[in-house]
């Protein structure tokens, strides 16, 4: 009985923990979806005006629409930095792995941009896969900056042809109880849906720096946007794991208190036994 009633305790205690963290998981996924209808049109916006260039331009003006043979491959793999979400970072983990072993049967080589600390840790621990670069600590700092200081190091390793294509690999947001692993291509730049911008809106004089500021916030964009994809998609993680965590802590202090009160039961009618027994004896 006294194992049982420490059991009951240390769930109950579980149960408070677990319950206050889907509280403010619940909170934070607020404020997040607030940011993420935000930044959606913005990275929408900025991704159609660089394929509107690239409808008016000639398409080799800017390297980051030239379509070239494809032998490297960088996977730019957005985790948490934090666990009990679920299966949030292991969804993305895997379909790396399996994404990472078609393309090397095809003899093409792939490397990654790891960014948040759950996908730093195992794939330089656990996986053969190159990681190229690291980006730790990224929960407190979720937002432009950090976009673009990822997106100017992707930029960079395309328009040198360090790799030929460029993926973000992230969990996008669809409700609270559902999130989706995505691959999405942002280099190079492919000028499908961009025919409804019209080539005549833009008008480009012979300064190139247009076209050049136009590509580098398109990409800083985009990765904004899987930022806060990840972001949002995390805090909804955290709250659906964390309510089922509290579900199962209520199911077993409930099969616990049956339990104590059947051991209890049992210790009273055990003395009753005794104390019958003794009365008798003493008859």
């Amino acid at each position: 009985m006294r194992e049982i009633k420490a059991k009951i305790k240390s769930l109950k205690g579980t149960k408070r923990i677990t319950a206050a963290m889907k509280a403010v998981s619940a909170a934070k996924l607020r404020k997040a979806q607030e940011d993420l209808i935000n930044v959606r049109p913005y990275a929408e916006v900025m991704k159609g005006i660089a394929q509107g260039l690239y409808l008016r331009e000639n398409p080799v003006t800017h390297p980051i629409f030239k379509v070239r043979p494809v032998k490297r491959i960088e996977l730019v793999v957005i985790s948490s930095d934090k666990g009990l979400c679920g299966a949030f970072n292991s969804n993305i983990i895997r379909r790396v792995n399996r994404f990472a072993q078609e393309k090397q049967k095809e003899g093409i080589e792939i490397s990654l941009t790891t960014v948040g600390n759950k996908a730093c840790q195992f794939f330089t621990k656990y996986s053969d896969l190159k990681v190229r670069k690291e980006v730790r600590d990224i929960f407190r700092r979720i937002g432009l900056p950090l976009a673009n200081e990822i997106a100017y190091d992707l930029y960079l390793g395309y328009e040198s042809e360090y790799f030929d294509e460029v993926y973000l690999v992230y969990n996008r947001f669809i409700n609270a109880l559902k999130q989706e692993v995505t691959f999405e291509r942002i280099m190079p730049l492919s000028a499908e849906g961009g025919e409804e911008l019209q080539a005549a809106e833009y008008t480009v004089g012979p300064d190139e720096k247009v076209i050049e500021e136009a590509v580098r916030s398109y990409v800083s964009a985009v990765v904004l946007r899987a930022l806060k994809e990840s972001e949002t998609s995390e805090h909804a993680a955290r709250m659906t794991a964390m309510d089922n965590a509290t579900k199962n802590a209520e199911d077993l202090i409930k099969k616990l208190t049956i339990s104590f009160n059947k051991a209890r039961q049992a210790a009273i009618t055990k003395e009753l036994i005794e104390i019958t027994t003794a009365i008798e004896a003493m008859k």
